[in-house]
C-alpha cells in the first residue's frame, strides 16, 4: 500500500493526502517551498526534518549542474509570479500608473521576452517550460487589463443596471491528493470563466468559489455541466492561485478547441 502524506505550511494550510511521487512532482514545479510539518495520518504532524523521505523529495537536485540550474530557474520564476500576483500591473511592468500605452507595451515586450517558451533549449525540463508558459500567459493578461483600464464607454451609452446572477453549483472533493471539481452552470452565468483576472477562460482557467483549503500546484480534475446542454467538459489541471476563504483558480491543461468553442459561446451569450 502506498504511503500517504499530509503537508502543512507556515500558515497552517494543509495539502493531502498525497503520495511521495506527487510531492516530488509539485516540488519540481516550485509549489512546495514553505512546507514546515508532515503527517502520515492527517492528524499528528512532526517537523519536516523528522520525515527524511519528504525532506529529500523537497530538496533541490544534486550533482547535475544543468538539472540544478533548471530547477533554480523554475523556482525563481514561481517565486516571482507569487510575489507579483497582488501587485498592480504598472508596478510589474515598472512604469508609472499614468504611463502611455506605448510605454507600457515597450516595458511589457522587454519583460515578457525573458519568458518566451520558444527561447528555451530543447532539453528544458517540463517544469521550466510550464513555468515560462505561465509567466508569459499572466503577463499577457495583465497587459490586456492595463490597456483596457483607460477605456470608457461613449457618453450616449448608459451602463447596464446590475442584475442578480444565478447561483453556480460547485462541488469540491478529494481523492488521493487530487481535488475533483464539479461545476453546474445556470444559463447566463459565466462567472467561473470571467470573475478573476488570472483565472480566466482565455487562459484555459476557471475560478472556483469554495472555502476548501488547497495549495497552489494541487492536481485537479474538472467537470463542467451547462444548463440546457447535454455535452459536459472534462479536463485535468492544477491549482494556479488561491484566495483564502473565497476560492481558487484552476488551469485546465488538456482542453481541445471544441471545448474552448463551447466555453466561448457560453460566455458570449452570458455577456450579451
Amino acid at each position: 500500500m502506498t504511503t500517504q502524506y499530509w503537508l502543512a505550511d507556515s500558515e497552517a494550510r494543509v495539502l493531502g493526502p498525497v503520495s511521495l511521487d506527487v510531492v516530488r512532482d509539485l516540488a519540481m514545479r516550485g509549489k512546495l517551498n514553505d512546507v514546515r510539518a508532515v503527517s502520515r495520518d492527517g492528524r499528528q504532524f512532526v517537523p519536516l526534518r523528522e520525515v527524511p523521505e519528504i525532506q529529500q523529495a523537497l530538496a533541490p537536485p544534486q550533482g547535475d549542474e544543468v538539472a540544478r540550474a533548471q530547477y533554480d530557474a523554475t523556482r525563481q520564476i514561481r517565486e516571482w509570479l507569487e510575489s507579483v500576483k497582488d501587485r498592480p500591473t504598472h508596478e510589474i511592468l515598472r512604469v508609472p500608473s499614468t504611463a502611455s500605452k506605448e510605454a507600457a507595451r515597450a516595458a511589457f515586450f522587454n519583460l515578457v521576452h525573458r519568458y518566451l517558451p520558444s527561447r528555451l533549449p530543447p532539453e528544458a525540463t517540463p517544469e521550466l517550460r510550464l513555468a515560462c508558459e505561465d509567466a508569459f500567459m499572466i503577463l499577457a493578461e495583465r497587459m490586456v487589463e492595463f490597456e483596457k483600464k483607460g477605456r470608457t464607454a461613449p457618453p450616449s451609452i448608459a451602463p447596464k443596471a446590475a442584475q442578480p446572477l444565478p447561483n453556480t453549483s460547485a462541488s469540491v472533493t478529494w481523492r488521493g491528493g487530487m481535488i475533483h471539481v464539479k461545476l453546474s452552470l445556470s444559463r447566463g452565468d459565466a462567472r467561473p470563466f470571467t470573475m478573476d483576472a488570472e483565472s480566466n477562460w482565455k487562459g484555459d482557467a476557471i475560478f472556483v468559489v469554495s472555502a476548501e483549503k488547497v495549495m497552489v500546484g494541487t492536481p485537479a480534475e474538472v467537470t463542467l455541466s451547462f444548463e440546457g446542454h447535454v455535452t459536459q467538459i472534462h479536463a485535468t489541471g492544477r491549482v494556479i492561485g488561491v484566495t483564502p476563504s473565497v476560492g481558487f483558480g484552476v488551469k485546465m491543461l488538456d482542453l481541445g478547441e471544441h471545448q474552448r468553442s463551447i466555453i466561448r459561446t457560453w460566455v458570449a451569450r452570458a455577456q450579451a
